[in-house]
């Protein structure tokens, strides 16, 4: 800062002793032009910086959902969009960086943002469960990874099944199972194949955990 004839202030834990360690965030961001001694505010830790972190998939979930999934993470985040600025916004519908980057512990994630309502809750009925084997032998599965959101229970979203499609989630390190039938469509991409209600996802594996690898058959 000093070569670069700027200012700065800090805020943050170790802020106040002088005792920090590690920058983890500015405004103005670099590249940012400003004028001659400006002063640029700085956030700071007083822990010792941490391994790497992957970014989770925050698309579709619920703004508790993604506070608790970044704080799990130690990752910060930004929102824009409708209801960012005050808070009001309900649902996330995209992110930068996309789901899966390995990033710096205390990274930055932009997290574009919608405020709709949420929906009424329904009474949960089971769908009768996909007869796996059969489903196997004429070719209707696939492995990928499974996430959770705000959803009815029972029902879940995919990228690749038709509406109305009922179907098997297995939990390949439990061997534990749940059906539900398709009434939703989510982004293809990766191996990300399945959201589940988080009513199901918690039949499966504890909703911290957020992804589990699966297979789904129909």
């Amino acid at each position: 800062m000093r070569r670069a004839g700027l200012y700065f202030v800090t805020w943050g834990p170790g802020s106040a002793t002088g005792h920090w360690v590690e920058a983890t965030g500015q405004s103005p961001r670099p590249g940012t032009l400003v004028a001659y001694h400006s002063e640029v505010r700085v956030h700071v830790t007083n822990l010792t910086p941490r391994g790497p972190r992957v970014v989770p998939r925050l698309v579709g979930h619920t703004r508790a959902q993604v506070y608790a999934l970044m704080r799990h993470t130690a990752l910060y985040f930004s929102t824009i969009g409708p209801g960012a600025s005050n808070g009001s916004w309900s649902v996330a519908v995209s992110q930068s960086p996309a789901p899966g980057t390995v990033v710096a512990w205390h990274s930055h994630v932009v997290v574009h943002v919608i405020a709709r309502a949420t929906p009424h809750p329904v009474a949960f009925v089971a769908p009768r469960a996909v007869d796996e084997a059969a489903a196997i032998a004429a070719g209707h599965y696939k492995y990928g990874v499974a996430t959770w959101y705000s959803y009815f229970p029972g029902r879940c979203a995919t990228w690749f099944l038709p509406m109305g499609t009922v179907v098997t989630v297995r939990d390949l390190a439990t061997g534990h199972t749940i059906s539900c039938t398709v009434t939703d469509h989510e982004d293809s991409g990766s191996n990300h194949i399945i959201d589940l209600s988080e009513t199901q996802f918690a039949q499966l594996a504890p909703l911290p955990q957020g992804v589990i690898n699966v297979r789904v058959t129909w």
